[in-house]
């Protein structure tokens, strides 16, 4: 039996009384906002203009990009040697400000994700995506359908089932390179780190611990009381897309949104891919079977402290608890932000810890730091007299330098090569990072079925697993 046509009113700048069908499946559905049909559209997976002579202007890779003002435009200068033809973003005087409408004059701009897609969809072979968190799921997937090769912002998604459900897009397709955006994945420094790891130079690790200097931003908020104007011309409803609906208020947008639940996931969320990637294939980490969180609360007068359940605190304190994986121990990951730091090991000196940002991995034969974006070289600290003239082991993972990171990705849009930190990845370093996320904003111990996809003592838990979209929108 055939479906339902269910009709929408068309978004604001198309003619009126113009309708289209809302999506389900190959189509998908936004609030009050017609949707864009993609059905029909011709894939481009080697287009003639990407397979010209080197250096020649055929050779060039045609690019779009969602979310063009924040980090979006830094992973546009990054790809700035490619042709840039389409530009998406909800408020086009913030990106104006950021330069990037000068940067790139010849690229058409939108505001609509869905109306640059209908209409762009035969232009461009591969999309950038940096929206905020929130919004992921919904446009990676509408990517996948037509076939684009994706560079995603982390963490991949917002939601634990979101991670799931893109990464079995991602793996069924086909001729498709994506990339997760954690720049320093394929560092001399990260590799040397991770081949380390992979000797067995600190025999089983029983403990890692990070710190992180971020967040960067106000938290331990509570959600604003008034309503402000959102920027000119900018469609906050579309800002909004499947989450809960909030007015508008600048402790949101521009940039903000991050500590926010409804939009984002926490400094662990937002910064803990930059370190997972070196050690969670190595460690064989999988799923965690425990996951346990604390941050700081907003202290409103004298002895009063404000729990702030909409928004992450200040400084945080997340661990997992990971079972024994075949020969490998049980090993407990600590993740500290807002300034916190770990105490550090026996036998190594106050002074070696570094300073703002930095990783431990704690063996049972010695005690290895390295940076926390991998972008230092790691120390073996401890025992001093053990790992004096230690030699590294061979060098057998693929390089690819910070300065690189973008260009890996281009070039292997037109090879179909491999990158170093596909989005499939990228989606198992997010769920560890939103489990993390998820016992902040619970402030429980819980215990993480993870082949059910559940949270087997905290019934409020699996509610933000996932959750209901807001009216009118599905993925």
């Amino acid at each position: 039996m055939k479906s339902k046509k269910i009709f929408q009113p068309r978004s604001s700048g198309a003619p009126r009384g113009e309708r289209r069908p809302a999506m389900s499946r190959r189509r998908f559905v936004t609030g009050g906002i017609a949707s864009i049909t993609l059905t029909g559209l011709a894939p481009l997976l080697a287009p003639s203009r990407v397979l010209g002579g080197e250096g020649a202007p055929s050779n060039t890779l045609a690019i779009a990009a969602v979310g063009c003002g924040g980090m979006g435009r830094k992973y546009l200068d990054g790809c700035n040697a490619e042709r840039i033809v389409a530009l998406c973003d909800l408020d086009h005087d913030f990106v104006a400000r950021r330069g990037v409408w000068d940067k790139f004059p010849k690229a058409v701009r939108y505001h609509d994700f869905r109306e640059m897609f209908d209409k762009e969809a035969k232009n461009f072979d591969a999309l950038i995506l940096a929206t905020p968190n929130h919004t992921h799921a919904i446009i990676l997937m509408a990517a996948l359908q037509l076939k684009k090769h994706i560079y995603c912002a982390k963490p991949a998604t917002h939601t634990v089932a979101e991670a799931r459900r893109v990464r079995a897009a991602v793996l069924a397709a086909k001729g498709i390179v994506t990339k997760t955006s954690v720049q320093a994945s394929g560092t001399d420094a990260a590799r040397s780190t991770s081949e380390i790891l992979m000797a067995g130079t600190l025999g089983p690790i029983r403990e890692v611990h990070i710190w992180c200097s971020h967040p960067i931003y106000p938290c331990s908020l509570v959600r604003p009381a008034d309503t402000q104007t959102p920027p000119r011309d900018m469609n906050w409803d579309l800002w909004i897309g499947p989450a809960p609906f909030r007015p508008f208020n600048s402790a949101y947008h521009p940039e903000i949104w991050r500590p926010w639940w409804d939009f984002g996931d926490g400094t662990v969320g937002d910064m803990a891919s930059h370190t997972f990637h070196m050690f969670f294939k190595e460690l064989q980490l999988g799923a965690p079977a425990r996951i346990y969180g604390c941050g700081s609360t907003r202290c409103e007068t004298y002895l009063q402290h404000l729990q702030t359940p909409e928004c992450q605190g200040g400084a945080n304190i997340v661990t997992w608890e990971f079972p024994a994986r075949g020969a490998l121990p049980p090993l407990k990951v600590h993740w500290y932000d807002g300034g916190i730091k770990p105490l550090p090991p026996e036998g190594v000196p106050p002074e070696a810890l570094m300073r703002s940002d930095g990783i431990f991995f704690v063996g049972e034969k010695g005690v290895m730091q390295t940076g926390y974006y991998g972008s230092s070289r790691p120390m073996l600290l401890a025992p001093k007299e053990k790992f004096q003239g230690f030699q590294p082991p061979p060098k057998t993972l693929v390089r690819c330098p910070e300065s690189n990171h973008y260009t890996e990705w281009t070039a292997a849009c037109k090879t179909g090569a491999q990158t170093v930190c596909p989005l499939e990845f990228g989606c198992e370093l997010a769920e560890m990072a939103l489990l993390g996320a998820l016992a902040l904003r619970t402030e429980t111990p819980l215990e993480w079925d993870a082949a059910a996809m559940r949270v087997t003592n905290d019934a409020e838990a699996n509610l933000y697993l996932d959750p209901p979209y807001r009216a009118g929108w599905k993925l």
